[in-house]
């Protein structure tokens, strides 16, 4: 049976940072893709990210409109989310930001990431959020696929050049 829980930043520490460690390197640029994820993984936990992330996260944490958000199946930990809220008052409108979704490898491909997108729509609607809005990387085909099946549609685009 499947079940939301709230996180616990001290107890799921190691779970969130491995999680959002891989959604940065599945999202990255192509560049920064080179290096194998073991690589990459190694250097992102040497540096102040992973610290900062949690800070991040835990402040986001502050607005009782957050999700934060572990999915269990029978105990164990199929995937997380974590969805931030900002009031653009000046239009009033109230964005929901998907920071982060993943589905743990064990678990992909069985419809968990629409069902998690969802239920963020369904509760970021009750919280008062008249847009919602999320990212990914542009060879992150799956998660692409995932956000237009959602009914997600692109609104920006953003370039990099490697220039040496």
């Amino acid at each position: 049976m499947f079940r939301y829980r709230a996180i616990d930043v001290k107890r799921d520490r190691d779970l969130l940072l491995e999680f959002h460690c891989r959604i940065n390197y599945d999202s990255e640029t192509p560049y920064a893709r080179t290096a194998s994820y073991e690589q990459y993984r190694k250097k992102w936990l040497s540096t102040s990210q992973p610290e900062t992330f949690l800070s991040d996260l835990v402040e986001s944490m502050k607005d009782e409109r957050t999700m934060a958000e572990i999915l269990e199946y029978n105990g164990s930990t199929a995937a997380y989310l974590w969805v931030k809220f900002t009031d653009i008052h000046d239009y009033g409108i109230t964005v929901a930001e998907v920071m982060d979704i993943a589905v743990a490898p064990g678990y992909q491909r069985r419809g968990i990431g629409s069902k998690m997108f969802r239920h963020i729509q369904e509760t970021a609607r009750k919280r008062g959020a008249t847009l919602l809005r999320s990212d990914t990387g542009v060879d992150n085909i799956a998660s692409q696929k995932l956000h237009e099946k959602s009914g997600f549609k692109p609104y920006r685009i953003h370039y990099e050049k490697v220039i040496r």
